[in-house]
């Protein structure tokens, strides 16, 4: 199997209210890592959304993942995800897991044109 197939697992979450600070410590300076440690999981970005109506923010990591066994992978996830930390910061209820598929191998920087078909 190909251990460069791309995936990606998002995770959506929010803090209660007030307590960003500490929930952002918490994801930046502990969650991440221990996400990042398992096999397969080789890098992660986090995100955040303008607050909505209710005033809450809601904020996205983006996990890539490199495999050649995705079942694999995302076994070794859902057994790990007990055993993670946690913070009193984080709403429970506010969290969203997706898993997505590469369906494209290149990226074009945006400074360059599509190619055309005279090219």
């Amino acid at each position: 199997m190909d251990t460069n197939t791309s995936y990606a697992l998002l995770v959506r979450t929010s803090p209660f209210p007030g307590r960003e600070d500490e929930f952002a410590e918490w994801y930046d300076g502990i969650h991440l890592a221990e996400v990042l440690a398992l096999p397969g999981f080789v890098s992660a970005r986090r995100y955040a959304a303008p607050a909505g109506p209710d005033g809450r923010r809601r904020f996205l990591a983006i996990y890539t993942i490199a495999t050649g066994d995705i079942e694999a992978t995302l076994a070794r996830f859902e057994q790990a995800r007990p055993y993670m930390s946690t913070t009193p910061a984080l709403d429970p209820a506010s969290v969203e897991l997706e898993f997505v598929t590469a369906v494209t191998g290149v990226v074009l920087p945006a400074a360059t044109p599509p190619p055309t078909m005279e090219d």
